[in-house]
């Protein structure tokens, strides 16, 4: 019986023994050492100059041009478009004629006619007279071309020719004498509209995003390091984005500056040093 125990207890040993063994050989532990750095970190002082200045650059372009594109967006939103539909500009059949009369002093001139007179037949369409303020307004006056009659005894006669606008006509000076004098107020800008102006707005917010998008792909052949003078091209194309006016510009002329500095490193540039 004894020997049997004794057995059963030795099997025991041995086979917590040979359990032992092989826990020791699964289980390894490692220890870092002392200035041991993780294979995931990227150090930058592992970096030489050339490469740091290089990110640097490529970074400032990179945010130099999105600028750019902020600004090329905020111009098309501000697009002046939507003012073509305003009461301001918008195009309409009939509109109030209202101005002032005034002397040579600047004082208002009361009880002066006015009268509205048709260019193409010569008559009086409408007359009024100016108040004690020399204020006048004629209501509902279709929009085309008129001439404006203002006279008053003891000041010279005034013929204006005009055409109604949301604005009004300009203060009318009365000067003492006899006679008359004609005055043209008819705009001496036409063939510079809204849509033109509409137009030029978006061109400039298309071509300040596309040179933006130039200055992106900029960046990235900065980090191709290919070709050097084309890499700069890119980089003055970006310029003409004028991101938030000046902040964007100097950002890529700075990341131009550091390229200079490390232009060695593209390919086209040791083949002309080994040529």
């Amino acid at each position: 019986m004894r020997q049997r125990v004794k057995s059963k207890l030795l099997d025991s040993r041995l086979a917590s023994n040979k359990r032992k063994r092989q826990a020791d050989k699964e289980i390894v532990v490692q220890v870092p050492q002392d200035g041991q750095t993780e294979s995931f970190q990227l150090d930058m002082e592992d970096l030489s100059d050339g490469e740091r200045r290089r990110r640097i650059a490529s970074a400032l372009v990179m945010i130099g041009a999105l600028m750019g594109v902020l600004s090329g967006a905020l111009i098309l939103q501000g697009n002046p478009s939507g003012l073509l539909n305003s009461s301001i500009f918008k195009s309409t059949d009939s509109l109030d004629i209202h101005g002032f009369v005034l002397d040579e002093d600047g004082e208002p001139v009361a009880n002066v006619s006015i009268e509205l007179v048709d260019p193409d037949t010569n008559s009086a369409i409408k007359s009024v007279l100016s108040d004690d303020n020399g204020r006048y307004m004629i209501e509902t006056v279709s929009v085309k071309e008129y001439e404006l009659h203002v006279s008053k005894t003891g000041y010279q006669s005034v013929i204006l020719t005009f055409k109604p606008e949301p604005i009004g006509i300009s203060p009318i000076t009365m000067v003492e004498g006899e006679g008359e004098r004609e005055k043209d107020e008819l705009s001496t800008t036409e063939g510079w509209t809204m849509e033109n102006a509409v137009a030029l707005a978006t061109f400039e917010g298309v071509f300040t995003i596309a040179c933006a998008f130039v200055g992106l792909h900029a960046s990235f052949e900065i980090k191709r390091k290919k070709r050097y003078r084309r890499t700069q091209a890119f980089c003055w194309v970006g310029l003409f984005s004028r991101g938030l006016i000046i902040f964007g510009p100097a950002l890529i002329l700075t990341g131009m500056v550091l390229l200079m500095l490390n232009k060695d490193d593209f390919e086209d540039q040791k083949v002309q040093e080994v040529v």
